[in-house]
């Protein structure tokens, strides 16, 4: 990772079209988008080299701004490995969750299974 661009909007319509417009204006790679807990403020995270990270944020802060508010965006250059780690340990963070989730969804028994035979002949029998 050369270069990281963070563009962060109000509303998910809004860092779509940034992320869509950034891919679309030069070589980067749209690494994730992070909902803020509150406000209903997206960031979109970019990477790639120095000048094509500044010539996509430019592009997606443009047409974000005739969608939604653009609250803040920053290109770091050459970011440190601290801030690598935190981008990337988020990313993997939300990816583990999603499938924790997927597999406790896949793994969990239907309703009727958990309600055991004995114990419903002592529903019936308690009415």
């Amino acid at each position: 990772m050369n270069s990281l661009g963070l563009i962060e909007v109000v509303g998910l319509v809004g860092a779509i079209e940034a992320a869509d417009v950034a891919a679309k204006a030069a070589n980067v790679k749209v690494l994730d988008y992070e909902l803020t807990r509150g406000g209903g403020l997206v960031t979109v995270k970019i990477v790639g080299e120095v000048s094509a990270v500044k010539a996509a944020v430019d592009a997606a802060v443009n047409a974000a701004r005739k969608l939604t508010q653009v609250i803040s965006f920053i290109v770091i250059s050459r970011p440190s490995e601290e801030i690598k780690k935190i981008i990337m340990n988020e990313k993997e963070e939300s990816v583990k969750q999603e499938q924790e989730i997927k597999e406790d969804i896949k793994n969990e028994e239907p309703i009727e299974k958990k309600v055991s035979k004995d114990e419903t002949k002592k529903k019936i029998e308690v009415k």
